[in-house]
């Protein structure tokens, strides 16, 4: 696959800053980027369409989601403002996992900038991984009443 070499200095750009100095991207243009054990950020060029795709699994969903948390989900998306331009989505798997996912196209994008977007990608994962990780006791009074065919007043 032919990148351009900005391409290959942006990703390495963004190596250094967060301490991953020997971040590159592979043959196929996908660099991976270990946030903790179980956490990873991809970044995938797209020569084509001249851009990098970043995303991540944010985590597994709970079986039965409470109502907060689809909210809270649905509310960090609308017009992108919390995510920071990145878009929330659900993959296929089941339980479904939520996905991250961001465009950032080449055109007009230096290192600075490209780097500055994605820790503000990184800082937004963390929260979103945060509200998968509320404890499930806390029951959400909606979901509840719903459940037993009630509504709220």
């Amino acid at each position: 696959m032919h990148l351009p070499p900005e391409s290959h200095a942006m990703v390495s750009a963004l190596g250094e800053s967060v301490g991953e100095a020997s971040l590159q991207m592979d043959d196929e243009g996908l660099a991976f980027l270990p946030l903790s054990n179980e956490f990873f950020l991809h970044i995938q060029a797209d020569p084509e369409r001249r851009c990098f795709i970043a995303f991540a699994v944010v985590g597994s969903m709970p079986a039965q989601p409470p109502v907060r948390l689809l909210k809270r989900l649905l509310q960090a998306n609308r017009f992108w403002r919390e995510t920071a331009g990145a878009t929330l989505s659900l993959d296929e798997e089941q339980p479904p996992r939520l996905v991250l996912a961001d465009r950032h196209d080449w055109e007009g994008l230096d290192q600075d900038e490209f780097v500055e977007r994605i820790n503000q990608f990184i800082d937004f994962l963390h929260d979103a991984r945060s509200w998968l990780e509320e404890p499930e006791s806390v029951q959400d009074p909606a979901w509840q009443s719903a459940a037993l065919g009630h509504t709220l007043a």
